[in-house]
């Protein structure tokens, strides 16, 4: 009898310990950030100053101006456990919301998820989701249907992405990324269907007593829709994508107005596949709107950062312009445009200690 009770006691005494060390490791707290940015797009349907001046602008966008003021609130959860003996896994949500007042189509919504798992530091591995459901481009013409009425066009966009960051030394890291990405358009227009996989390098450094980034990537986008019946999907719109792009960041030690600033420049060159006009049997000038087109993208922003009550300011001022190039000289003005946003952000961090 009294062995038996031994052996129970002994028993449950492990069976503790074994709970203990096994749960111990989710007993972290869960982080939290909430955000609200608030600004304004000059240009927030991309528009050409040829559409700009169009009498036809009414039907190219569901909009009362071309112009918008937007609020975008967002919250992050983030836990990270020790589920792996020695090893972080961070597990990472967020929700946004870009609500646009001159148009209630833009508004979208943003999904994302990612696993993470840190061996050491400045080394780990990443998995991550992105999701949009619905994203309102602007109206074009369905040409499967008419040659004249302009119908919405939306797209939704969910991507996955693998990425694994490896030290160098001096407090340097590396990080490799590769991403798919599909775009799938509503019913008129499925002609645009894309897959899109991607590349990227980019390394992290130290220079000057500033936090730096330079980065490469290339895409390959496969128009996946390409000759599937339709008359509109007899241009093929798969093409080639080089991204540059350098990041830099400054703390200011002393006390100063601001705590922080950084700037980012990034270079876009798309290219289109380009067939032999006699090929061509969409006879719309979709046609030529694709074919053998490039176009170079410049993204330049700059912000500054300022602390005050635990809570995070910051000001950003973001410019984008866009050049095509094309053997059909009227399709610069309709894909040629320029646009600024100005926003002011507001965030607030902290932690639920629910779990101990």
């Amino acid at each position: 009898m009294i062995k038996t009770r031994q052996f129970l006691l002994s028993l449950l005494f492990f069976s503790v310990l074994c709970s203990n060390s096994i749960f111990s490791g989710f007993k972290v707290p869960i982080y939290y950030t909430s955000s609200v940015s608030m600004g304004y797009d000059n240009n927030l349907f991309r528009l050409s100053d040829l559409n700009l001046d169009s009498t036809l602008l009414p039907n190219i966008v569901d909009a009362s101006a071309f112009d918008s003021g937007y609020i975008t609130p967002k919250l992050k959860i983030d836990y990270q456990p020790y589920i792996i003996k020695d090893l972080k896994t961070d597990f990472n949500f967020a929700y946004t919301r870009n609500h646009y007042f001159s148009s209630s189509e833009k508004s979208f919504n943003i999904f994302q998820s990612q696993i993470g798992i840190k061996f050491a530091p400045y080394q780990s591995i990443k998995f991550s989701h992105r999701y949009i459901p619905k994203y309102y481009l602007r109206n074009y013409i369905d040409h499967d249907m008419s040659k004249e009425q302009y119908e919405v066009c939306t797209f939704s966009i969910e991507s996955f992405s693998i990425s694994y960051s490896h030290p160098l030394m001096n407090r340097n890291w590396i990080k490799l990324k590769l991403n798919n990405t599909n775009y799938f358009y509503n019913k008129s227009f499925t002609e645009f269907d894309t897959r899109i996989i991607q590349f990227e390098i980019k390394y992290y450094f130290r220079f000057l007593k500033s936090s730096n980034s330079i980065w490469y990537s290339y895409s390959d986008g496969d128009n996946i829709s390409n000759n599937n019946g339709y008359h509109s999907t007899n241009v093929n719109r798969s093409y080639g994508e080089h991204n540059l792009g350098v990041s830099f960041k400054k703390k200011l030690r002393k006390k100063k107005t601001f705590d922080s600033f950084g700037t980012s420049f990034m270079f876009e060159n798309r290219f289109y596949e380009a067939e032999n006009d006699d090929d061509l049997s969409f006879s719309s000038r979709e046609s030529a709107l694709h074919n053998g087109r490039t176009h170079n993208e410049f993204n330049f922003s700059f912000w500054v950062d300022k602390k005050i009550n635990q809570i995070n300011n910051q000001f950003k001022f973001k410019y984008r312009h866009r050049n095509v190039k094309s053997d059909y000289y009227w399709v610069s003005d309709f894909k040629d445009f320029n646009k600024f946003e100005i926003t002011y952000k507001v965030s607030f961090s902290s932690n639920l200690n629910i779990l101990y």
